[in-house]
């Protein structure tokens, strides 16, 4: 514990006696027995606690002070991470929880993710406020995304929500979108998208940007990307994947392939669902009556399953912001 005196210049005996409440208590008893008059009961009293506000607001830096004698203040605290995108200066991470990144500079303050580990995100930039963008992360069993600090916060789009990362941003051609990343709609829930874990490799998944599904796929791949084609059968994007010669697991030595997740034979085989392994409790063993399922061992393999339902289409949605 931290014991400290209050300072002369900042401090009210009056705040922590029972002086003004028994003085107040007094007052309504006058006024219950038509003794004094309501009105210029309140109006006193709103004055005394006007002018005490007054008073402190006036006195703030002695308080300061006297806080910075045993706590050490917000711009002080942290390492450096990630640049802001207003003034351009490193903001610092402020790892205890509730973490958070503040630039002490411009003096604002920005919520991130809980229960996961941030880094920076390859010293890439959002294209809507140039601040450095920044990597959550659950573990290498989990699933991972990328956000813009300020958009995290302040979401620039009416269809999204604060608290949203990149896997859920509506952007029209950021190459960390939704819309350039989604693959298809989630298999478990209702309203998610898997969307592609674009560093995840050379072990490739997808995650869920709702729930906590993780579909992984083509281990050891060279690369996969998100075809702008959609799948005849289901609509869900279609994925380039460029193997290895000497691990391609492709029929005939073939080393590249073009497909959909869901419906290709020659994909069926290389790809596997699992549960995201979240650090918070509520996350763990999946949804409901479904979490036996998918947990430990291998998984599931998602052949055989019914093709999902192609979200809807976002680019519509955004037209009205773009007009």
């Amino acid at each position: 514990s931290v014991s400290f005196s209050p300072l002369p210049t900042c401090s009210d005996a009056e705040l922590v006696l029972p002086t003004i409440r028994s003085a107040v208590e007094k007052q309504l008893n006058l006024i219950a027995q038509g003794k004094a008059n309501f009105n210029q009961v309140l109006e006193h009293t709103l004055d005394i606690f006007k002018r005490k506000f007054h008073y402190f607001v006036d006195s703030i830096a002695g308080m300061d002070e006297l806080m910075e004698v045993s706590f050490s203040p917000l711009a002080a605290t942290g390492k450096p991470l990630s640049r802001c995108g207003k003034c351009h200066r490193f903001m610092k991470y402020i790892q205890a929880k509730p973490s958070r990144l503040h630039c002490s500079h411009c003096d604002e303050t920005y919520s991130l993710p809980q229960n996961g580990t941030i880094k920076l995100y390859k010293e890439l930039r959002c294209p809507l406020d140039d601040f450095e963008l920044v990597l959550w992360s659950s573990g290498s069993r989990g699933k991972s995304y990328p956000l813009c600090p300020y958009c995290y916060n302040n979401p620039p789009f009416r269809d999204m929500k604060k608290g949203m990362g990149c896997n859920e941003c509506t952007h029209p051609n950021c190459q960390h979108s939704l819309n350039l990343l989604g693959i298809g709609q989630c298999v478990e829930c209702e309203s998610g998208v898997l969307v592609l874990d674009p560093i995840s490799g050379p072990k490739w998944k997808m995650a869920c940007n709702k729930c906590n599904v993780v579909v992984h796929f083509f281990e050891n791949a060279h690369r996969v990307r998100v075809s702008a084609e959609t799948c005849d059968t289901c609509d869900a994007a279609l994925v380039d994947v460029d193997f290895n010669k000497a691990k391609s697991p492709l029929p005939g030595g073939e080393t590249q392939h073009a497909g959909c997740v869901f419906c290709d034979p020659v994909f069926q085989d290389l790809v596997e669902l699992k549960h995201a392994a979240m650090k918070h409790p509520m996350h763990r063993g999946g949804q409901g009556k479904r979490q036996g399922r998918g947990r430990g061992g291998k998984g599931r393999r998602l052949g055989g399953r019914q093709p999902p339902k192609k979200p809807k289409d976002k680019m519509a949605a955004l037209a009205a912001y773009f007009v």
